[in-house]
């Protein structure tokens, strides 16, 4: 059984608004992440922040399970432990709310790449994307548990002490030309730039393009 768990209890202070709910061509923004993760997955854990945004978001999480993290306020480690606790999968693709774009091609040859380890993370531009990645589920729990306990708050503290296969995510492009995969909405310019893909994307199709 695969998992993924998406980290939606954020605020979004550079947003400007909650992420999770931010209308991205008529839809809120969770909807996207949802319906991109869905072909590769067997189960969507959504962590929240609390109960009330629970209620808020409770049409667009429809068919997930909900799991509240009673820790928020310490960043995505307590996420990432509560979501890795609820998850049924052995292995778990982990992201955030934020990324609309997932492609299910990836995330499936990222759970292969991570048969064996504690983890597969893709690398690009240098840099590790440990939120579209994924992990063993019990061992990420674990590794975020003492973490916290010691006051770490950097999503990369727990991962030093797993044995994670990292990999360029370059090799992704036969199936996400532009990896798109890996485009976070964090601001409004970056909203109004999923826009336009997504208004792109619907042109592509309605005309017949590949």
């Amino acid at each position: 059984m695969r998992s993924a768990v998406i980290l939606a209890g954020g605020e979004g202070r550079r947003m400007g608004a909650e992420k999770a709910s931010v209308m991205l061509c008529g839809r809120p923004l969770i909807e996207h992440v949802i319906e991109r993760i869905l072909d590769a997955v067997d189960e969507v854990v959504v962590v929240l922040r609390d109960y009330e945004q629970a209620r808020r978001l409770e049409g667009a999480v429809s068919g997930c399970r909900v799991a509240i993290d009673h820790a928020c306020g310490i960043g995505p480690l307590a996420g990432l432990q509560t979501g890795m606790n609820v998850a049924r999968g052995r292995y778990a693709f982990a992201t955030g709310c934020d990324m609309p774009f997932l492609n299910s091609d990836i995330i499936d040859g990222l759970f292969s790449v991570a048969d064996g380890h504690d983890g597969a993370v893709p690398i690009l531009n240098d840099i590790p994307e440990r939120l579209h990645a994924v992990y063993l589920a019990r061992q990420l729990e674990d590794a975020c548990r003492i973490a916290i306990a010691r006051g770490e708050r950097r999503i990369s503290a727990p991962l030093a002490w797993l044995d994670i296969k990292f990999v360029d995510a370059e090799i992704f492009r036969d199936v996400d030309p532009e990896l798109l995969s890996f485009f976070n909405v964090n601001t409004p310019d970056d909203l109004r730039s999923a826009e336009d893909i997504v208004r792109k994307r619907t042109a592509e199709r309605h005309s017949g393009l590949p």
